[in-house]
């Protein structure tokens, strides 16, 4: 089918030879097409208004326009009937996909008047580019020179950079200052009119740019965490931003690249003459006298050589203590008596199922004079003044029994007595030291002053009660139970109302005397005592009893006391 549109191509130019030969036929044609080619005399080729066929088609070279169609060379004016047919047959030939052959010339020209098509030529393809770097990493042509790349500049169109572009350019003003009052010539100086108020900056908006108090926050923040240094490393990196930002214009390429540090390693330790667990052994201190892995006594410290092994002082690893065990959970009664039952039960089993096998001895039979009948039944009969025996002695050798384990149980005289002390008393290793201040206003009586001393012993603490005229000073230390019993004691037990009217019934009374009490000035916890024992002294100046609490260096006790207001107590 090919071979035959070839053939067909090649008889074109025959054809419209043939119908060249009516000349009146090729002017009326020229008449009728005057409006869709124009003239020659024009001098314009306009693309004709009849659309192309594809395929080959397209590439329809067309003669010269400055010849007309009746002198063009070879190539006279198609009739209609030969146009219809030869676009049949290109555009048959385009939907079989063929191709124009090259050893024969180009089709015919559709249209008269236009002008020859240059015929498209194919160029080969060129190579890629090769990229060149030297070893500074800088872009280089193949003569080896340096190639200056400009930076593209930024076409981003997104909406936050074109922001940003307008932040930018943006431009605070400097704020513009009124006229100089001198250069006005109706200034008059001798008014008092103050200059520098004349010149005064004119109010205008100052905005805040944004990010300003984001970053001083974060500065802020820094500087609370990690300190000064961290802080201005932050201001260093926000400096080299700001100054890459700056010059956008410096190429890349060019930047030098700085050499690689390298990190020296740690060198390692010689090997030294003689390792340090020779040194004790070894006479002359070193290997010299060692031939062939073998050394004499005569070179050798026997006396340092024993049985014992030697054991290096345990050394803990510096780690992180371990996280303390889980808690048990709390149990409620009920649960701790089903527990101990469930206990009893399993420890109950266990025994029998060694008495099963044998292991140990079963328990004797529990026969009582209640009992005896039941349990022994027509053996109780036949001699029973023995069995009474037998069980009368089981019996009181059961109780026997019964008071040694109670015997073994029981404390010593010692651990009862430390016991005790646990209980009454805190564990004398404890580091806290707590301190009672009382200011009592009479402790004349001696059956008051007799409680308050022997207590503060008995509960082995330690301080000093000091008496004057107008009060009355204790200063108790010690344990938190001893503090606390004391603290009942002068607070609770002890009516000191009843020591004043005993004491005014003996002397003259008077009105004027306050009521007797006792009060808590100040508690509280000290690293170490300050006194040895409980004493009590009887000062006659008030000097003389601050001077016992300077010599045991309290003296703000006593200040305390003194300065000390019933009603400032809560």
């Amino acid at each position: 089918m090919k071979k035959e549109l070839t053939e067909n191509l090649k008889k074109f130019p025959q054809l419209n030879k043939s119908s060249t030969q009516n000349s009146h036929g090729s002017t009326q044609l020229g008449s009728k097409d005057e409006s869709a080619f124009p003239s020659a005399s024009a001098g314009v080729s306009p693309k004709s208004s009849i659309p192309s066929s594809s395929g080959p088609a397209a590439n329809v070279p067309v003669p010269s326009s400055g010849a007309s169609s009746s002198t063009a060379v070879g190539i006279p004016t198609p009739t209609p009937a030969n146009y219809a047919a030869i676009r049949r047959a290109h555009e048959l030939a385009a939907s079989m996909g063929f191709r124009q052959d090259p050893q024969f010339g180009p089709p015919i020209n559709f249209f008269t008047g236009q002008p020859l098509a240059d015929v498209a030529v194919t160029q080969k393809p060129t190579k890629a580019p090769v990229l060149r770097l030297d070893a500074q990493g800088r872009e280089i042509d193949e003569h080896g020179n340096v190639v200056n790349v400009t930076k593209p500049s930024n076409l981003s169109t997104l909406k936050v950079n074109i922001n940003k572009q307008k932040k930018d350019s943006f431009e605070i003003l400097k704020p513009v200052l009124d006229v100089d009052p001198e250069s006005n010539p109706h200034f008059d100086p001798s008014m008092g009119i103050n200059k520098n108020k004349l010149l005064r900056v004119k109010r205008q908006f100052q905005f805040v740019e944004e990010g300003k108090w984001s970053k001083d926050a974060e500065i802020i923040k820094l500087k609370s965490k990690f300190g000064e240094a961290q802080a201005k490393e932050q201001k260093a990196k926000q400096a080299q931003l700001a100054k890459a930002k700056a010059a956008p214009d410096i190429n890349p390429n060019l930047i030098e690249i700085t050499e690689r540090v390298v990190i020296k390693e740690k060198p390692k330790e010689q090997i030294p003459d003689i390792e340090w667990w020779d040194v004790p052994l070894l006479q002359p201190g070193n290997y010299g006298d060692i031939a062939d892995g073998t050394i004499g006594e005569d070179k050798l410290k026997m006396e340092k050589i024993t049985f014992y092994v030697e054991h290096p002082r345990p050394i803990e690893p510096p780690a992180e203590p371990a996280p303390p065990p889980p808690q048990p959970l709390k149990l409620t009664k009920k649960e701790q008596k089903k527990l101990r039952t469930q206990r009893r039960l399993a420890k109950e089993k266990e025994r029998q199922e060694m008495i099963r096998q044998g292991v140990i001895e079963p328990p004797k039979s529990k026969v009582k004079i209640s009992n005896l009948m039941k349990v022994l039944g027509s053996e109780a009969t036949q001699d029973p003044t023995r069995l009474e025996k037998e069980i009368r002695s089981a019996a009181a050798e059961r109780e026997q029994a019964h008071i040694d384990r109670n015997i073994a149980r029981k404390l010593t005289p010692a651990e009862m007595r430390d016991k005790k002390e646990r209980k009454l008393f805190d564990d004398p290793n404890t580091v806290e030291t707590l301190v009672s201040l009382y200011k009592i206003n009479d402790l004349s009586h001696p059956k008051a002053r007799f409680r308050v001393d022997v207590n503060a012993q008995e509960n082995r603490l330690s301080g000093c009660a000091v008496i004057t005229d107008g009060m009355t000073v204790v200063v108790v230390e010690g344990g938190s139970k001893s503090i606390k019993r004391y603290g009942k004691l002068m607070l609770r037990r002890i009516n000191w109302s009843e020591f004043s009217k005993e004491t005014e019934e003996n002397e003259d009374s008077d009105d004027d005397k306050p009521v007797n009490k006792c009060s808590l000035v100040w508690q509280g916890s000290v690293a170490k005592p300050s006194f040895n024992r409980f004493s009590v002294h009887d000062c006659i100046t008030e000097a003389a009893a601050r001077k016992v609490f300077v010599d045991a260096g309290v003296p703000h006790y006593w200040d305390l006391a003194v300065n000390y207001v019933e009603d400032e107590a809560v």
